[in-house]
């Protein structure tokens, strides 16, 4: 977006934030099945201490992202809204600039006098 670009700034390090955010909870997710495998092995999964640690760590980390994503979604929605506000008047500049052009087409005098439009 040419027209406002630290708004594409942001909306570029939301969806990098939000993709850091995933693979971090993918982690946490295998952290805790390899941790849950291997105290199934032992049958103490309520005496692992370190178990009960990745399982309250995960849950912090996890509302944290919780939080981050509802508010990036809200940027974004505000980005986008912004964004649309621009899509008009593109469309009639567009219209502008074809409607120029096109006007040597009707009369080759046209041709001479566009530059002092």
């Amino acid at each position: 977006m040419l027209e406002m670009p630290d708004l594409q700034e942001k909306k570029n390090q939301i969806v990098s934030d939000n993709a850091k955010s995933a693979k971090i909870m993918y982690e946490l997710e295998d952290k805790i099945l390899a941790t849950l495998s291997e105290a199934a092995e032992v049958m103490d999964l309520l005496k692992d201490d370190n178990l009960i640690d990745i399982l309250a760590d995960s849950k912090i980390t996890g509302d944290d992202i919780k939080v981050r994503k509802a508010e990036s979604e809200i940027t974004e929605k505000e980005i986008d809204i912004t964004r649309e506000s621009f899509r008009r008047v593109a469309y009639r500049a567009s219209l502008l600039f074809f409607c120029i052009v096109d006007l040597n087409i009707i009369d080759p005098m046209y041709q001479y006098s566009l530059q002092w439009f």
